[in-house]
């Protein structure tokens, strides 16, 4: 009899995957969300980057903490309201995302080795998939729309 194979389980398995792929780079999950948000729109504050990520600003401030101490982001005066300050991704959190997502690109191709080449190539076009369907209208809460407008979410 075939395994059942929940979503939660499958969903599981792929952060834990993404987990050990950041291990190569030293970054975190939080981390390495945090610079995903932060490079795909205008430089947000602290309390925006929490509603877009689901999180507390203390947590944010805590994730922004250890990749300021990296020099991977930088914190600058807001030009809007002198009393926040806007969180800048450096050149250096660049290059460190870059690499991340290669190396998560390469340990999901190491995964999807273990299919034949076609089922292997529907895997990874599911992924694409999955991306479309949560930038749709309707689920765009879930993940950061390219070019965001400054302290506008979805």
């Amino acid at each position: 009899m075939p395994e059942t194979v929940t979503p939660g389980a499958v969903v599981a398995a792929l952060a834990k995957v993404v987990e050990h792929a950041l291990l190569r780079v030293e970054l975190t999950l939080p981390q390495y969300r945090m610079l995903s948000v932060l490079t795909r729109s205008d430089p947000p504050t602290a309390s925006r980057v929490a509603s877009m990520l689901s999180v507390t600003p203390a947590t944010v401030t805590a994730v922004v903490d250890g990749l300021v101490a990296g020099k991977y982001v930088r914190r600058e005066p807001d030009p809007d309201d002198r009393r926040k300050a806007t969180l800048v991704v450096t050149s250096s959190g660049r290059h460190l995302l870059t690499t991340a997502d290669q190396e998560i690109s390469r340990k999901l191709a190491e995964v999807a080795a273990f299919l034949d080449e076609e089922r292997a190539e529907r895997a990874l076009a599911a992924l694409a998939l999955w991306h479309e369907a949560m930038k749709s209208e309707k689920q765009g809460e879930w993940i950061v729309p390219e070019g965001a407008e400054k302290g506008r979410t979805r």
